[in-house]
């Protein structure tokens, strides 16, 4: 596959409400081909210009162009589609991937372009998506994304709210350490640390703003 160019997209950025068109390209290690990182580069006023650097944390893979390329190639029912097509007189050809980060996790989504024979312009035939580990490809963007995610593991139930059980944790420490009673006062704060440390470790790190 050859070096994945920056592309312009219209999306939210993580933690923002807004919709906003950024240069965007994604980042894989010399030598290697999952994704470590993610730059995006505003394209609208007032901060036109300025740069985000989202890095992925290390203990997470996340694929990178190059596997998803490979996942759509090893799809035996894409590529039974394209050889049909081929095979009656039409010419097929893939556009450019797009990587588009979805709260914590990335859709992959590739345009599948099919010229039929005496044409002057390609038709937007399939859409190619990949969430996951799971590849499909639909008649559209929509029906595209909907797929992946739909047979992805269910998350799980929500959690108390984070300050809530803070709060809870707190309040067994202050009653244990009133009644003396120091071995569950350590377990209190041992849970309160885990508390307001695991959604921190969890959160994808995000770097400084570069004018």
């Amino acid at each position: 596959m050859e070096r994945m160019e920056p592309y312009y997209i219209l999306m939210k950025l993580p933690g923002s409400g807004e919709l906003q068109y950024l240069l965007m390209t994604p980042f894989t290690p010399q030598n290697r081909d999952n994704m470590i990182s993610w730059m995006a580069a505003k394209s609208d006023f007032p901060d036109y210009g300025k740069m985000l650097f989202y890095q992925l944390p290390k203990e997470k893979l996340v694929y990178g162009p190059n596997q998803i390329e490979a996942m759509i190639n090893q799809n035996t029912t894409i590529s039974q589609q394209l050889t049909l097509w081929d095979q009656k007189g039409s010419s097929v050809f893939r556009g450019k991937l797009i990587v588009t980060p979805i709260e914590n996790s990335f859709l992959y989504v590739v345009p599948q372009y099919l010229t039929a024979r005496g044409a002057k312009f390609p038709q937007l035939k399939r859409v190619i998506a990949v969430a996951g580990d799971k590849v499909v490809m639909e008649p559209t963007l929509e029906e595209a994304r909907k797929q992946p995610l739909a047979g992805s593991p269910q998350p799980p139930a929500p959690r108390p709210p984070a300050l809530e059980q803070a709060r809870t944790q707190l309040e067994e420490a202050r009653k244990a350490m009133q009644h003396g009673d120091w071995t569950k006062f350590g377990m209190a704060m041992e849970k309160l640390e885990r508390q307001l440390t695991e959604p921190r470790q969890r959160r994808v790190r995000h770097s400084r703003i570069i004018s």
